[in-house]
Parts: structure tokens; C-alpha cells; sequence
């Protein structure tokens, strides 16, 4: 199990947060925030809403419930989402190996992030920086270091095992 980079996208549509592992053997190589991974987190939003409302039209039985989708696969790759009840999305890329990170991204949303961002009065609670913000357009990113470090000590392990 090695993963690739893992994104927080906020319910405006806007990552919020991402990080990118690019050197496997060091686990603090990569990026953290970029201005480059722009495209790149419109694409993987669009991906995951694509399929979340194909899947929500596709699924729903006859007591209003539907199928969530947790994990999506590539031939290369597989991305694994956490939706919270904010609409907090939680998103891991990583290898093909069968392996359910559920349980990664709940402990990250309920014992770093709440922990770090939620919790703290300095935060802001909503990263739209006005109320006029068009979807996907945001440009504020979660820059609070006890998060990051946080995420990253987690993380460290499943970088390149």
C-alpha cells in the first residue's frame, strides 16, 4: 500500500487543503499546497461528483437510501473518499493494492482535523473567502503547521510500505 497524495475539498467544491508524495523512498519529498495541482484537484473533484450523482441515480431503492462510492479504480491507481456531513471530502490517492482506507480518512477528519481545524477559534469555519465565490474558484488552504504535521507523522508509514 503506497499512497500518492491525499486532498481535502471544501462543500464549496474548492481543495482546501493537498499534499503530493513524489519521491517514495522520502517520505517528506513533494508538495504541499501547490499553485500546480490547481488543474489537477478540479479534475479529481469532477471525477468523484460525476460518479457520486451517476451512482446516487443508479442505486436508490425503494427506501430513499443510496450507495455512497468509497473507493474508485484505475488501472494504475485508486482513489479512496470520505464524505463527511459538512461536506468535508477526504480523498487518498494510492496503488492498486487492495487495501480499504476508510478507516484512514475517518481517523484523519475525526482526530487530526477536528482536532486541529475545526477545534481551533483562529480557523476560519468556512474557506470561501465571500459569500459571491463561484464553485471551484476558492484560494484559501488550510496553512496551520500542528495539521500538517500531524497529517504527515500519520501518514509517514503507509507513504511507500
Amino acid at each position: 500500500m503506497t499512497i500518492y497524495s491525499f486532498w481535502i475539498f471544501d462543500r464549496h467544491c474548492n481543495c482546501i487543503y493537498d499534499r503530493e508524495w513524489t519521491l517514495l523512498a522520502n517520505p517528506k519529498s513533494g508538495t504541499t499546497n501547490s499553485k500546480q495541482n490547481d488543474d489537477v484537484s478540479k479534475l479529481l473533484y469532477g471525477i468523484i461528483f460525476s460518479l457520486r450523482s451517476v451512482t446516487g441515480k443508479l442505486s436508490t431503492d425503494d427506501t430513499g437510501r443510496t450507495n455512497e462510492i468509497s473507493s474508485i479504480s484505475t488501472g494504475k491507481f485508486r482513489i479512496h473518499t470520505y464524505c463527511t456531513a459538512t461536506g468535508l471530502w477526504f480523498v487518498l490517492l494510492t496503488d492498486f493494492k487492495p487495501f480499504n482506507y476508510n478507516k484512514v480518512l475517518q481517523h484523519i477528519y475525526s482526530d487530526i482535523f477536528v482536532k486541529y481545524i475545526t477545534n481551533n477559534y483562529l480557523s476560519p469555519y468556512d474557506f470561501s473567502e465571500n459569500e459571491n465565490e463561484k464553485r471551484g474558484q476558492g484560494t484559501r488552504k488550510i496553512t496551520n503547521r500542528h495539521f500538517m504535521n500531524n497529517l504527515e507523522s500519520f501518514l509517514e508509514p503507509m507513504i511507500s510500505s
